[in-house]
């Protein structure tokens, strides 16, 4: 079995699970020590003993051997990709580009080089397991949304209203445009309001007759001690954790329609309650998109100027070593040698300088080339992402 010894801390604070498959024991042992303290460890010595792990108990995450006997990295990856969406980060001691490339086309998420070092192992891990975490929760909680607005809509009669508002929430990236959001669908109601959204130490307020005023402030910043529900005369507030709104000419008459109405008032505010995660989520990966971006041009323009520093490097050597020659056969007239020594001396020299012109020749066309297929994977991202480099 691959499980080699494996024990866990109780006391620790787990971040996941993580299934190491190598075929190496001594590298299971430092991938999983390396991991331990953060995470609980599972380990494979082969393809098919990972295979079967995971379809027993599906991990968080499967740091995967790249070179294998039987079946390798490459095979167990595509194989787990039939069934699973766990992030895969291959392992590997081989730098060829090909064989990279080869682990992303598998399905891999990311790689890290042979020997690891432990911190740069825990991020990767760390951010792999955290981002597929968030993508599952945003998943989670936009079916958690859609499902509660349908029974929302079959318990009430309005459901036009509550429809549209969900639709057009579900794609608010601000509080500002949730808060918007909110308060047009409180207008199709015929009720006027002003809506406070809480977002982490800041808030957003907003009006439905422009300006909030003094009072419905002053009521809103302290809607906390006065419960979900609050009612005086036709003011009513409706408060929750995130978000309170006041709705300025509410009907004082308890009939059918005024308590369906405020059910359908509470429900928006709960809804609009939930849809805050949702735009968190949203203002986390756009800011996330931007600091790609950044670092996409960065490293478009480093790689340029690297491709120029060659070239330049290249031509001066060139150069100089055409003085040399020039220098050299120069110092022949003070140097007293005769012809045949002088002639044996630059054939020489000539032999040396063609190997050297040789060896640049081969060292230009394989890191233009190099160059070329980084600077290509950048363009090629930008294409991806909506990123102008130009």
């Amino acid at each position: 079995m691959g499980n080699d010894f494996t024990t866990y801390d109780t006391a620790k604070e787990i971040s996941g699970r993580v299934l190491v498959v190598d075929d190496e024991r001594i590298t299971r042992t430092l991938h999983r020590t390396a991991l331990a303290k953060q995470f609980d460890v599972e380990t494979a010595n082969s393809g098919d003993e990972a295979l079967r792990i995971c379809r027993e108990k599906l991990p968080d995450l499967v740091l995967l051997d790249m070179m294998m006997p039987d079946m390798d990295g490459f095979e167990t990856c595509r194989k787990l990709r039939e069934f699973t969406d766990i992030p895969i980060i291959f392992a590997t001691a081989n730098e060829l580009e090909q064989d990279q490339l080869q682990a992303f086309d598998a399905g891999g998420n990311d790689i890290i080089s042979k020997p690891v070092v432990k911190d740069i192992l825990l991020r990767k891990v760390s951010l792999a397991i955290q981002q597929r975490q968030e993508t599952h929760n945003l998943k989670s909680e936009k079916d958690t949304l859609q499902s509660m607005a349908m029974n929302f809509l079959s318990a009430v009669g309005e459901s036009g209203v509550l429809q549209h508002f969900m639709k057009a929430s579900l794609n608010c990236s601000t509080p500002e445009a949730l808060g918007a959001q909110l308060i047009a669908a409180i207008k199709l109601f015929g009720l006027e309001c002003t809506v406070l959204i809480r977002n982490g130490q800041t808030s957003t307020l907003l009006s439905s007759q422009g300006e909030a005023g003094e009072v419905e402030q002053t009521i809103l910043q302290q809607s906390a001690s006065m419960g979900r529900i609050f009612q005086f005369k036709q003011k009513m507030v409706v408060n929750y954790d995130r978000v309170s709104l006041i709705i300025e000419n509410m009907p004082t008459e308890e009939t059918e329609s005024t308590g369906r109405l405020r059910d359908n008032i509470t429900m928006l505010a709960e809804m609009t309650d939930t849809l805050c995660d949702n735009v968190a989520m949203r203002q986390t990966s756009h800011e996330r998109a931007e600091q790609f971006q950044v670092a996409l041009t960065t490293n478009y323009y480093a790689v340029e100027t690297l491709r120029e520093m060659n070239r330049t490097l290249q031509a001066d050597t060139r150069i100089l070593l055409q003085e040399l020659v020039d220098n050299t056969e120069k110092t022949f007239t003070w140097l007293g040698t005769s012809a045949q020594q002088e002639d044996q001396l630059s054939k020489n020299m000539f032999v040396s300088v063609n190997k050297i012109l040789d060896l640049l020749e081969v060292a230009h066309i394989q890191s233009e080339g190099k160059f070329d297929a980084v600077l290509d994977s950048l363009r090629q991202n930008d294409d991806n992402g909506g990123i102008d480099l130009f």
